[in-house]
């Protein structure tokens, strides 16, 4: 999808995001599922780019995400920094470490670059344990906008699907740009991009540093919800996992996929880690089940498959819809 219909999907996906801040409206467990979702469809958005859209397969999104989550925690029980602040700061320090790992990594290609990535969030875990940083917990000090507290989930949503917005926006606007065809090409076949002229590799860098950019705000917000840092959580490979599970499902290369991967996994997530908490594991079972589903009636996604479906609808209606009659043209006697 290109041009207007791009844009078009960009606005769907924020009327969307406006249902979703109807609904956190309702109560506070719906407030606090509709953040979550908003948080994790941002961190989709930034893996979309990069591989939905660029090709490389990136499971290393957990370091950006964990490192501003870790910095934001930090600077403001060290040196009660604001976290607008230290999230500005961790997205400047993930970008950096995104052009070391980009410029380490991505001349690897495929399952090797893959690989490659996921070490880099598990090492990050290792040094943030190492230096006994087992668990930073965030002073309470009420309702404060400067502090980023909240007493109710809703301006965290907000705060997200802002950003989501913006991602969505600028994922529309990449795919009329040089740079988003040059990403498609790659994807496509990177060795006849690269012999048609494309600097791949500095292509790959590029939405490999957007890519981090995203998973570094969703991580800063995500840690501002959370309260409590855990490299267990902030660097595990499920969090890169989960990126790719909610494009995957929702659609990748497309301006809505995160949206609707993220609407339908977290909410199928926290619903069933809350009502089976007696069985372990089950939430990563219900992805599982979801993406087999998905897989089966539609290989590219959640998205494709509603826009073939709603076309066909538009198509059948069409069809039906009553003729004009035709005018009776009387002829005159002589």
């Amino acid at each position: 999808m290109t041009g207007t219909g791009s844009y078009r999907a960009a606005l769907v996906g924020c009327a969307l995001l406006c249902l979703g801040g109807l609904i956190a409206t309702t109560s506070e467990t719906n407030a606090r599922m509709a953040a979550m979702a908003a948080v994790w469809g941002l961190m989709a958005a930034g893996w979309n780019i990069v591989s939905g859209y660029a090709g490389p397969l990136s499971l290393g999104q957990a370091a950006f995400f964990g490192l501003t989550w870790f910095l934001s925690t930090l600077l403001f029980i060290e040196y009660d920094l604001t976290p607008y602040l230290g999230i500005a700061i961790g997205v400047v320090a993930s970008l950096l470490l995104a052009v070391v790992i980009g410029l380490a990594t991505l001349r690897l290609s495929g399952l090797y670059f893959a690989l490659a990535t996921l070490t880099i969030p598990l090492i990050m875990g290792t040094l943030t344990r190492y230096f006994d940083w087992f668990e930073l917990t965030r002073p309470y000090v009420g309702e404060s906008a400067r502090h980023f507290q909240f007493n109710s989930s809703l301006p965290y949503y907000v705060t997200a699907a802002v950003l989501l917005a913006a991602a969505l926006f600028f994922t529309a606007y990449l795919q009329r740009t040089r740079m988003g065809r040059y990403f498609v090409a790659i994807r496509e076949n990177e060795r006849a991009a690269e012999a048609s002229g494309i600097p791949t590799l500095r292509y790959k860098l590029y939405a490999f540093l957007i890519a981090a950019v995203m998973a570094s705000l969703a991580g800063g917000i995500y840690g501002q919800i959370a309260f409590v840092f855990t490299p267990e959580d902030a660097y595990s490979p499920v969090t890169s996992i989960q990126a790719l599970l909610i494009v995957l499902i929702g659609g990748a290369g497309t301006v809505l996929g995160p949206v609707i991967g993220a609407a339908l996994v977290i909410p199928a997530g926290q619903l069933t880690a809350e009502h089976f908490s007696h069985l372990p594991g089950l939430d990563h079972l219900a992805y599982a089940v979801v993406l087999l589903i998905v897989a089966f009636f539609s290989r590219e996604g959640l998205y494709p498959l509603l826009a073939r479906g709603t076309e066909r609808l538009g198509q059948l209606l069409g069809r039906r819809r009553p003729r004009a009659p035709a005018a009776v043209v009387r002829k005159e006697g002589p």
